[in-house]
């Protein structure tokens, strides 16, 4: 008989929890889930069978001790951390937590540390000779790249704190607000943007691709499933080049000579439930190869779209 498998999942209120919720609901395991999120009416608190109110994850003390709390009285067997902060704390504690049975689905230090860094990652693909925007730290920046140009935020998820500069003076504006910041080469355009999700069970590599286009929040709200050598073999090289065992996620832009990569989400992402629409069951496998389970992906679909129509639920 299938045991029964206690999971942890952290931001439960923000999309990538509700996605990983509706992932594992779907699953052929027999789940308990346990939620966290800061905010106590969390959207998806509703839909696991206990919730719990937890703290910031850069409050580094009260929010060790509230999780390792909660993981040893309810004897988890999995923890699945969805936000880029509890991931950094999860990755700079891991030690802290891996104790005894339990599993942490994030990936290993290099991943999250390269790829939850923009210019790391635009050095990443520089070293492992792959094609990459430029890249620099807005304080060393010298006018390397033409104008218009990209300013966003070093760290952080998605498009947030992105903007596009036409000129010196708004460059001066964006350098004296955001001295963490980094100026990026803007390639191809957006009716040419890709996101491939990546899966490995540290030995083979599988991937699915999508064109997608972004709406409100920068969340994807249309997707085109993509079959691409191109998109494929960038999926293999990364993959092999950080020694992927688990999930990650790859932002780039097709333009006349390839597919250029211009960010990596080092974790689940938030198309992870569409590629599971689709038959790429990213979040199961990754508890398939902790369960000592062999991983056969057989594609559900050779053409399909998705459109998000922005519904929302009101708790």
């Amino acid at each position: 008989m299938m045991k029964k498998l206690k999971i942890l999942i952290t931001g439960v209120g923000g999309d990538i929890g509700q996605s990983v919720v509706r992932c594992l609901r779907e699953s052929s395991y027999k789940i308990y889930l346990i939620g966290t999120d800061i905010d106590t009416y969390a959207a998806g608190r509703i839909k696991v069978d206990k919730f719990f109110q937890s703290v910031k994850a850069e409050q580094s003390e009260e929010y060790l001790n509230i999780l390792s709390d909660l993981i040893r009285k309810e004897r988890t067997d999995y923890i699945i951390p969805t936000t880029e902060a509890e991931i950094k704390t999860f990755n700079l504690y891991r030690n802290h937590f891996i104790k005894g049975s339990t599993n942490i689905l994030i990936n290993n230090p290099l991943i999250v540390e390269t790829f939850s860094d923009k210019l790391k990652t635009s050095h990443f693909f520089e070293q492992n000779n792959m094609l990459y925007p430029k890249t620099y730290s807005i304080s060393e920046f010298n006018g390397e790249i033409p104008f218009p140009l990209i300013v966003k935020k070093r760290e952080g998820c998605g498009s947030k704190g992105l903007a596009e500069v036409e000129d010196k003076h708004a460059l001066l504006y964006f350098k004296r607000k955001y001295q963490d910041a980094i100026v990026q080469q803007i390639i191809g355009n957006e009716d040419e943007e890709y996101t491939t999700g990546v899966f490995s069970d540290g030995n083979r590599v599988f991937s699915i691709a999508f064109r997608r286009y972004l709406g409100y929040g920068s969340l994807t709200k249309y997707a085109e499933l993509v079959v691409d050598r191109g998109l494929s073999d960038l999926a293999q090289r990364t993959a092999k080049a950080c020694g992927l065992k688990g999930s990650i996620n790859i932002q780039c832009r097709k333009t006349k000579s390839g597919f250029i990569p211009f960010e990596v989400n080092p974790r689940l992402s938030s198309t992870v439930y569409i590629r599971h629409f689709f038959g790429f069951q990213d979040l199961k496998w990754w508890i398939d190869i902790c369960e000592g389970k062999k991983i056969n992906y057989i594609p559900r679909y050779k053409k399909g779209t998705y459109c998000n129509n922005a519904k929302r639920e009101i708790i």
